[in-house]
């Protein structure tokens, strides 16, 4: 964090040049934990700079504490303002909050790092708090499993995590080149196993997304709760925002509510958002099974979404050459998408 340098006494105001009155007058702007610090009447917390990586917390109490881990994107965010990631949704439901911050996009990969979260746990700071969540999506959901081994029993909720980016454990895994160049042969290397310390652990991932999958098929421990969001691609902490759904998903896994059954009755929710149904007809769009877009389009005009239903109509006609609220035309039934199973109501976009 930048900081500005308080002249001495009237004196020195007096002997300033214009430069650096100039620089006075225009202060950094201030990240909003530091602003909730000046206007707290506690004022308690600490910020640890650890070279590419730094340790932000703010105390709001005992009840409970999230950890958080920066992901990919906010790793390439130089701006002095920057927050923890999910701080404003923290400060809200007044937890406190231990952001771990990432200035480089290595993973988390830094001994300096290990050394101060070990420290912390030696030290029996997370021993403070009644429950303690982990928390991350992406490569923050990758170190919110693989340090949940310092804090055994914590809960973890990771959003399109993944394992490990160590080659002999994922050879397959090509993308995050960054990523892959760090070095994975220290501690917290592979995930997976060190998630097994947790009391659950929620991996959040689309089930039709293999990179992904595949990382999710290594977490085998009894704590692991697959919950399967279909169609929200690697971006699955978004598509549950934009769904308003987050807060209440991670908010659940705080109260030790989530289950899977839960999960997947919010997550029903979403099927009549714009997102949603461009997914599933991008989907159908991709495979050629136009049949299944024409449904979709005639199920949207029946529910009212006009609009939806014409977006998808245009794109329909475009890729088929055909408009499928015209009169019938000749198909050929052999073709996988006009093989339909079931009764009316199971064709419908699911």
């Amino acid at each position: 964090m930048a900081e500005t340098s308080k002249p001495g006494g009237d004196d020195d105001d007096e002997r300033l040049d214009d430069e650096t009155a100039a620089a006075a007058a225009q202060p950094d702007p201030a990240p909003r934990w530091l602003v909730d610090w000046r206007r707290s009447e506690h004022r308690r917390g600490f910020y640890s700079a650890l070279g590419d990586h730094a340790l932000q917390f703010t105390d709001r109490g005992s009840d409970h504490l999230m950890v958080s881990f920066d992901n990919l994107s906010s790793a390439r965010d130089d701006r002095i303002e920057r927050e923890p990631w999910g701080y404003g949704f923290v400060a809200k439901h007044g937890w406190s909050q231990l952001g771990v911050l990432a200035f480089a996009p290595d993973w988390f990969r830094s001994d300096e790092l290990f050394d101060a979260l070990r420290q912390l746990a030696g030290n029996g700071f997370f021993r403070r708090f009644r429950s303690v969540t982990m928390t991350g999506t992406s490569m923050g959901g990758y170190a919110a499993c693989a340090f949940a081994s310092l804090v055994p029993g914590c809960r973890v909720i990771a959003f399109s995590p993944q394992s490990t980016l160590k080659e002999d454990l994922v050879p397959w895994e090509e993308r995050f080149a960054s990523g892959r160049r760090a070095d994975w042969s220290g501690p917290f290397a592979d995930a997976a196993e060190e998630s097994a310390a947790a009391a659950q652990v929620f991996l959040v991932y689309d089930p039709t997304f293999e990179p992904d999958v595949k990382h999710a098929a290594r977490f085998r421990h009894p704590n692991a709760i697959h919950l399967r969001t279909r169609y929200a691609g690697h971006k699955t902490a978004l598509v549950l925002r934009r769904s308003s759904l987050l807060s209440t998903i991670v908010r659940e896994a705080v109260n030790g509510e989530l289950t899977a059954s839960r999960f997947y009755a919010h997550y029903r929710q979403s099927r009549r958002l714009p997102w949603f149904l461009n997914s599933v007809a991008d989907k159908a769009f991709t495979r050629e099974r136009f049949g299944l877009s024409a449904r979709m389009i005639l199920f949207l005009r029946q529910r009212g979404q006009g609009f939806a239903a014409h977006k998808l109509r245009q794109k329909h006609i475009e890729l088929s050459g055909f408009d499928p609220l015209s009169r019938p035309r000749a198909v050929d039934t052999t073709r996988p998408e006009h093989q339909w199973q079931g009764t009316e109501g199971d064709a419908r976009p699911q």
